[in-house]
């Protein structure tokens, strides 16, 4: 959509201003764009986590926030400016697009993204997990992929008030080594750079073996099972990243400025954060209600986060223009995502398929402003 026609049919329909009057040129929002900082973006998602955590009724892993952190790489289009900011890669033959560093630390037992960070594409994904790690404080589990383990990310978690769990490579260390090729150790608590870990041998359905290297020492309350399925969870963040890639199309930039793809990149992981926090719940609580004089549901349900994320759109103008109490709002988008909740089905497993990256673009000849 042509940027023009979507700040006339936005007026349109919020303010019923009528297509002959032009109240706004697209060269007059752009200006006054310009004028936002995207921290704006940032502090407000802050504010909204912080509520979320202080006064909402939020799910914990044996008292812990359990927070995945994982890095991703986002396109974004070549400028002189974008190559100071990100630095001087190129993605495509034709050279139009650069790469971008980016992290996430998610809660994944709440579907919320707490802090997110975009940045060189060079930038170590282990020193942004630092600073986010910095940042989060005391209460927190965390899970890593094989890709993070180090020496200093270990002393780093082991100076903080924080549980670990790391997923590490057969060749990280002599210690990890030395357990993974003694079949006699499956299980055990060892000194590393004298902070004691426990390295877990954890066996896959598909016969394969996951080394497992973490702070929870507790034989009996984090058994080898259960640190498989607590190491399982993690998935929860792929699945984010999924949904912020396609479902809000957080690489389709309204701009090309750094600054303007920093303001769309951190008001969509505000506008995601916002969606899961108002609806994610209500709506699985409503979907799962017993319906008197039916038989019980076969299925438990999950809410359909697509729809979350499309019908948050509709609310949310409805919230900023106060057409309509915040309840009524509220309700009426929570009964209609209901609708589309999805049945979980446990107990499917489905080898991993080959991908192949392809990276499709959306034109930036017209871009809309949602």
């Amino acid at each position: 959509m042509r940027l023009q026609t979507a700040i006339d049919r936005y007026l349109k329909e919020a303010l019923d201003v009528p297509h002959d009057k032009r109240l706004a040129t697209s060269s007059s929002f752009v200006q006054a764009r310009a004028k936002l900082s995207h921290m704006a973006f940032v502090e407000a998602n802050v504010l909204s986590v912080n509520y979320f955590y202080d006064k909402l009724n939020t799910t914990s892993y044996n008292g812990y926030r359990l927070i995945a952190i994982d890095g991703t790489v986002l396109t974004v289009p070549k400028t002189s400016n974008n190559v100071k900011e990100f630095g001087k890669n190129v993605l495509s033959t034709n050279a139009k697009w650069l790469k971008a560093q980016v992290s996430f630390a998610t809660d994944i037992l709440n579907n919320i993204c707490i802090d997110a960070q975009i940045g060189a594409y060079k930038e170590s994904e282990r020193d942004m997990a630092v600073q986010q790690i910095n940042k989060l404080g005391p209460g927190n589990l965390y899970l890593f992929d094989r890709g993070y383990y180090s020496h200093g990310l270990l002393k780093t978690l082991d100076a903080t008030s924080n549980e670990y769990c790391f997923r590490v490579q057969r060749k990280a260390n002599k210690e990890i080594i030395d357990f993974v090729n003694d079949s006699n150790r499956t299980d055990e608590i060892v000194s590393i750079d004298n902070i004691k870990v426990r390295l877990t041998k954890v066996e896959l359905d598909n016969g394969e073996t996951e080394y497992l290297l973490s702070s929870l020492l507790d034989f009996e309350k984090y058994t080898k099972e259960e640190l498989k399925k607590l190491y399982h969870l993690r998935w929860g963040i792929e699945e984010q990243y999924k949904d912020i890639k396609h479902a809000i199309t957080i690489e389709n930039f309204s701009g090309k400025s750094p600054e303007f793809i920093k303001q769309d990149f951190y008001a969509k992981i505000l506008s995601y954060n916002l969606s899961m926090m108002l609806f994610k719940d209500n709506v699985e609580r409503v979907a799962n209600k017993p319906v008197k004089g039916k038989a019980k549901r076969k299925y438990k349900y999950k809410a359909n986060k697509r729809a979350i994320l499309s019908k948050f759109k509709e609310a949310y103008i409805k919230l900023f223009l106060k057409a309509g109490s915040i309840i009524e709002v509220i309700l009426d988008a929570v009964i209609s995502i209901a609708k589309e909740a999805v049945p979980i089905i446990t107990n499917r497993h489905y080898p991993r398929a080959i991908t192949y990256k392809a990276k499709i673009k959306t034109s930036r000849t017209y871009i809309a402003v949602t």
